[in-house]
């Protein structure tokens, strides 16, 4: 039934995809963050989704019919360090030790995210664009949230998350960090949307997200849920109202999370008796061995995780002490110590560049419209308020997991740099043009 419904959804999509560039583009992001393939089991299995709306949309990009204003795009230095990122990485590809089978795989997967990535600048060039892409967002990933957190509340809080198969969030760790990402922008839908309804939906879509977060069981899910609670608010305009939903949201913890959860949680506190974490620092040392013998371009994708690899690097110098007789090889288990390991030392430079740009562009945002008295782009300090708090979320969950690639990070950081310039080309005009 799935597969049909799944059928029927592409006869329409397919061919509004063609008439429309901008959202053929949406499609196949949507698509992406969606994994349709993980709710079918018949014959639309095999189907692949966004590759089918890549091919039409970068086809319709190459024929000049993208669905959105005709001006040249404009690439910020953001857009560049994401190409710089990506350069790099294949560079380090080509020079990654080998043997290494899980190499191509890992190229692979990073050429399909960052194609949509790279092609932010030409689909999105104003509000509308921007909102089109957080929308999408909310609705492709954030269904997740939702149906998991609706099955948490069916099974009395019994409901284990175990993340989403053949997607980058295979296991609840690095599922807990993809809901992270997804609630502040749920959280924006509520606080600008006018439509009661609307807003209705997307409250409600936070409220089982943070259920969803909880049903994961993570203990960086429940960091950065703390984090994101504690920036939003502080940076909220209203303390009021966000001291309310922090309280309601604690309430909701304390009455619906299993005991488990809370024993679960109470380990922190003796995180150097827990092996799991000590398996976490064992991967670390080898990752940051791997960068430290291989400082430009590291050792490749999850060259950590390939056997001969991990015993060749598993007791030379690091910044990090550990007998490692107890551990076998393992993921990088953090982002930094992933890209590091991965990409050298010049890679962690340009993704800790990258993630810095999500601050820098917040600030320089919020920077102009207080300058320039601009009280009808207070939707742009909205927008970019979400957006890194979505990312600061990501920055402390990914403290913990093997995420450093996941496209849904870059798309915010680019859609930092494109409303940076959206914000530009408002204040170039009189206050009185609302929208872009």
């Amino acid at each position: 039934m799935r597969d049909m419904v799944m059928l029927v959804a592409m006869l329409g999509m397919v061919p509004m995809a063609f008439m429309n560039g901008f959202v053929a583009f949406l499609f196949w992001g949507y698509t992406t963050v969606l994994t349709p393939v993980h709710y079918l089991y018949g014959f639309m299995v095999g189907v692949r989704f966004n590759f089918i709306f890549a091919a039409i949309g970068l086809g319709l990009l190459f024929l000049g019919k993208t669905g959105q204003k005709e001006e040249k795009p404009k690439l910020t230095f953001t857009y560049w360090l994401i190409v710089a990122f990506f350069l790099h990485a294949s560079l380090s590809t080509a020079f990654a030790l080998r043997p290494n089978p899980m190499l191509a795989i890992r190229y692979e997967d990073l050429v399909k995210g960052f194609a949509f990535i790279l092609a932010i600048p030409f689909f999105v060039k104003d509000r509308v664009g921007i909102h089109a892409l957080l929308a999408m967002l909310a609705l492709g990933l954030g269904l997740h949230g939702v149906v998991e957190g609706l099955k948490f509340i069916v099974s009395g809080g019994a409901h284990r998350v175990n993340g989403i198969g053949r997607s980058s969030l295979t296991d609840n760790n690095l599922f807990a960090v993809g809901m992270i990402l997804v609630l502040p922008i749920m959280l924006y839908f509520f606080n600008t949307l006018s439509n009661q309804k609307a807003k209705l939906a997307a409250l409600m879509g936070a409220f089982l997200t943070i259920l969803t977060i909880i049903a994961t069981n993570s203990r960086g899910g429940f960091l950065a849920l703390a984090v994101l609670g504690g920036w939003y608010f502080i940076g909220s305009r209203r303390k009021g109202v966000a001291l309310v939903a922090l309280l309601a949201a604690v309430t909701m913890v304390f009455m619906l999370a299993p005991d488990s959860w809370f024993t679960r949680i109470s380990s922190i506190e003796t995180a150097t008796e827990d092996m799991s974490f000590m398996n976490r620092v064992a991967a670390w040392k080898v990752n940051a061995a791997l960068g430290w013998a291989n400082p430009v371009f590291g050792g490749g994708f999850s060259g950590a995780q390939i056997g001969w690899i991990w015993e060749t690097y598993k007791n030379m110098p690091s910044f990090i002490s550990l007998d490692m007789t107890p551990y076998s090889r393992l993921v990088a288990h953090s982002i930094y110590f992933q890209v590091l390991g991965d990409l050298g030392f010049v890679g962690l430079f340009l993704f800790l560049a990258l993630l810095s740009s999500a601050y820098f562009n917040r600030k320089a945002i919020i920077y102009k419209i207080k300058k320039n008295k601009r009280s009808d782009l207070v939707w742009a300090r909205d927008m970019a308020d979400a957006m890194f708090l979505a990312l600061l979320g990501y920055m402390v969950g990914g403290a913990g997991v093997s995420l450093a690639y996941y496209e849904v990070v870059y798309i915010l950081i680019c859609l930092m740099g494109v409303l940076n310039t959206v914000v530009d080309a408002q204040i170039a005009k009189p206050q009185s043009d609302k929208l872009a």
